[in-house]
Parts: C-alpha cells; sequence; structure tokens
C-alpha cells in the first residue's frame, strides 16, 4: 500500500520529475500536472492526500488553483513550494488554506517532513447540508491540520464513508430529503472506531434519533449553533 497519494503541480518538467523520483522511492504514489486546468482533472478523476503547489504558473496560479481545488476535494492537503514565498501571492496561498509555504530551491528535507505530516493527519468527514455551517467548520479544522472532506447529502455521506476511513465525523441530523442516522450507520458498519459526533438544531430530535445506537456510537449530540466548547470537544 502507498505511503500516500500526491499531486505535483508545476509548470517546470524537472521539477515535476525530481519530486516525483523521490517521493515514489519513499512509497508514495505520485501523480504530475504542468498546469491548473490538468491538475483540477486530476483532481476530478482521484483522491489525493497531498497536493504540492507551484506558485507561478501559466493560466492559473498555485493560490487560484488550491481554492479551486478545495471546491472538488476539500480534504487534499495543500503545500505551496515557491521561488515567490515572501509575496503578496504566498499569503493569499496562506489565506486560501494551504498548510505550508516553503521557498524554492527547497530544503527535500523539510519538504518531507510536512508531506508526512500531511499524509498522516487525521481525517474529518463533515455531513451537513449546510454550506456555511461546513465551510466554517473547515476552516476550524484545517487550521488544526485536519483534512476535512464534505458531504451535503445522505448520499454522498454514505459515498464518503465507504470510500475513506474516517477518525472523525461530524452528521447533522437532517440532510435535506436525507437522513444522518442513515449515515451513522453506514459508518457505524464501515469504521466502527470513528469518533462520531451528531449536530442538530433540535436537540431533542437529535438525542431521540441516537438513541437506537449502542451507547459507544455517538460521541456526542450537540445543538446547533455550536458552541466555541463543543468545537473545540469535537476537535478532541
Amino acid at each position: 500500500m502507498a505511503a500516500g497519494r500526491i499531486l505535483i503541480v508545476d509548470d517546470d518538467e524537472d521539477i515535476r520529475a525530481n519530486f516525483s523520483d523521490i517521493l515514489c522511492e519513499l512509497g508514495y504514489e505520485t501523480s504530475l500536472a504542468g498546469d491548473g486546468e490538468s491538475a483540477l482533472q486530476l483532481v476530478r478523476e482521484k483522491e489525493y492526500d497531498v497536493v504540492l503547489l507551484d506558485y507561478q504558473m501559466p493560466g492559473m496560479d498555485g493560490a487560484t488553483l488550491y481554492d479551486a481545488i478545495k471546491k472538488v476535494r476539500p480534504s487534499i492537503a495543500g503545500i505551496m513550494v515557491t521561488a515567490w514565498a515572501g509575496s503578496d501571492g504566498a499569503q493569499r496561498a496562506r489565506d486560501a488554506g494551504t498548510w505550508e509555504v516553503l521557498r524554492k530551491p527547497v530544503d527535500i528535507a523539510e519538504l518531507l517532513g510536512k508531506i508526512q505530516l500531511a499524509t498522516a493527519a487525521p481525517l474529518v468527514l463533515v455531513v451537513d447540508d449546510d454550506h456555511a455551517f461546513c465551510q466554517m467548520l473547515w476552516r476550524l479544522l484545517n487550521e488544526r491540520r485536519f483534512r476535512v472532506a464534505i458531504a451535503h447529502t445522505e448520499e454522498d455521506g454514505i459515498r464518503q464513508v465507504s470510500n475513506s476511513e474516517y477518525q472523525v465525523a461530524i452528521v447533522d441530523l437532517k440532510l435535506g430529503q436525507g437522513d444522518g442516522v442513515n449515515v451513522i450507520r453506514r459508518i457505524q458498519q464501515a469504521v466502527p472506531s470513528t469518533k462520531t459526533f451528531l449536530v442538530s438544531g433540535n436537540l431533542r430530535n437529535a438525542i431521540s434519533a441516537s438513541q437506537e445506537f449502542e451507547e459507544a456510537v455517538i460521541e456526542a449530540v450537540l445543538e446547533k449553533p455550536l458552541k466555541l466548547e463543543s468545537i473545540n470537544r469535537m476537535l478532541g
């Protein structure tokens, strides 16, 4: 099994090849892209743990690209490797949520350490039809170096549970026409050790729904809007 899947995006073919050779020798699986559009196509087709981004590229800079990647697969951790590490663009990359901005020529040992931390970071699944709530949690969790996947429907939540092993799941009781309880059932079947939180604007209904599960299945039932201490509890 690969140590992790890494997407390398740089318009310099030699840099792409060098990074790939080093990472493949260490057991990582890599894909290469020379521009933003090619990278986005790969992200649509395959799941990655980390994307290594150049900033200055034709057509789409690295910060804009990471913003676009987040919309497709928000669980991909971003690491910027650029000659422009002190520029406004690097700050834009940080604002977009990239975990690191490293200066070219990069210290390979430092880069490998950052990649190792990112691929080993806990995976969190947020299942909620409230897009603003999901983005708020993404920002808070991403800042604390969690990788965060997002689903807005019961169907998508169940699909994502089937594709990855999550350490934490935060599931809304009401998902439009769907039911968060069905997502939790799937989590229980797929990865029983997942630390699962049920959230709802109606605490009474959520507590009632949680009672169909054994006590250890749901870590806590939390009422929206979440208080800071509740969020800190989920982050653990």
